[in-house]
């Protein structure tokens, strides 16, 4: 694999690679493992890594139904494959940082991905608990407006992932309406059970103005503008920089787990942050100053934004785009029916609790609350209210019920 790529001399050869498990059953039920490789002889620098990250997807994972199982090895596995595979931007071209892939491949029911190891370039996010910092949000912020204003319009280029599907703001699949009408009825009454402070929060008046207007939500996160969303822009699938440029206020970063990454509207990027992972007040305090901040790099990666995607139509996109992590969470949920149902698993009671279902309680009470206030201070009830009734649904994925 390294000598195909020019990274190893044909004389030298890999004589041993010691790997350790640093994170299993992450994500889509992911094993990750950190590989340390010896070489017969010392490679030239800046050629063969000495650490890889191999990201292992989906051999262990046993599905009953037939569509699941389509879904999972034929659109969600894959994604993440398609993305290194597709992605040919230099990083002397590129505005935003990815890690390098040694080698990525879909065979029937196993997906594999051999990475470069980001320890010395930064330090990973937080995890389900974290709540980004104003440097943080300064950092992704800037982070997301580049990887946005570089792919903005450019999907059908040779050097852009054009086949990668974004899961959450459903903005490729028409066959969604079809997988997802047996979900969200469901996942609706599910939240309203085990979540009533979030339905309390987001008022019945805005629930029912969504139970309305499920067709225009669907055909507005298929409008543009479309360019490369992550999907998932949460602070533990983001390394921060060890240390800050001179002159700046946040650190550069990359970003890991490009699994749910497509083409979108960027507001759903950045709605799924501020839901994910900024607290409520911090996120009112700072939301102007952080939109400004995003408005300024798009326009200086890419100048012909200047006047196609104003300060307006950007906070205007992010009033329906905020539905993103709600639509994220509450799909998650469907899966979930019967501990709800018989508080079990991550609804059983607090001294009932494993560690990794507590993980899954906080990650979901944290995510909706923080989302349901992010609704309703943007107006999103108005902004729906805009389009026909109609009671067709919207775009979540049934895959979100895996999605932990």
């Amino acid at each position: 694999m390294l000598k195909a790529q020019g990274l190893l001399s044909s004389s030298n050869v890999v004589t041993s690679m010691e790997g350790k498990i640093i994170g299993a059953d992450k994500g889509f039920t992911s094993n990750v493992m950190l590989c340390n490789l010896s070489y017969s002889s010392p490679p030239s620098p800046g050629t063969a890594p000495d650490k890889l990250v191999v990201k292992i997807m989906g051999g262990g994972l046993k599905l009953k139904k037939k569509i699941e199982k389509w879904l999972v090895h034929n659109l969600i596995f894959p994604n993440e494959v398609r993305f290194f595979a597709e992605c040919n931007v230099a990083p002397s071209v590129a505005p935003f940082r990815y890690p390098k892939n040694y080698f990525c491949a879909s065979r029937n029911q196993n997906h594999v991905m051999v990475m470069e190891d980001l320890s010395s370039f930064g330090v990973c996010g937080a995890g389900f608990k974290g709540s980004a910092t104003l440097e943080e949000c300064r950092s992704i912020m800037i982070y997301m407006a580049r990887l946005h204003a570089h792919f903005w319009g450019k999907r059908s280029h040779k050097d852009s992932p054009s086949t990668v599907q974004n899961l959450f703001a459903g903005a490729d699949l028409s066959i969604y309406p079809l997988i997802i009408k047996k979900v969200f009825p469901d996942a609706i009454k599910v939240m309203r059970k085990a979540f009533p402070e979030v339905v309390a929060v987001i008022g019945e008046s805005c629930m029912t103005t969504l139970s309305k207007r499920w067709k225009s939500i669907a055909k507005r996160f298929r409008t543009p503008p479309f360019t490369l969303c992550h999907g998932d822009t949460k602070l533990d699938n983001i390394f921060f920089a060890h240390e800050i440029e001179d002159g700046k206020n946040y650190r550069e970063c990359c970003a890991v787990d490009w699994g749910v990454a497509g083409w979108g509207n960027p507001m759903g990027d950045v709605g799924y942050f501020f839901g994910r992972c900024v607290d409520v007040e911090d996120r009112r305090a700072w939301l102007d100053e952080l939109l400004e901040l995003y408005r300024g790099e798009i326009v200086r990666v890419n100048p012909d934004l200047g006047d196609k995607y104003t300060i307006e139509k950007m906070k205007d996109d992010l009033r329906l785009m905020c539905l993103v992590p709600f639509f994220t969470v509450t799909g998650t949920l469907k899966g979930m029916k019967h501990d709800v149902d018989n508080g079990t698993g991550a609804f059983a009671p607090e001294d009932k609790l494993s560690p990794d279902n507590a993980i899954k309680k906080v990650w979901m009470d944290l995510s909706l609350m923080r989302t349901a206030n992010l609704i309703k201070d943007l107006g999103t009830e108005q902004k729906i209210a805009e389009g026909a009734a109609d009671p067709m649904v919207p775009p979540i994925p049934c895959c979100c019920a895996w999605m932990i």
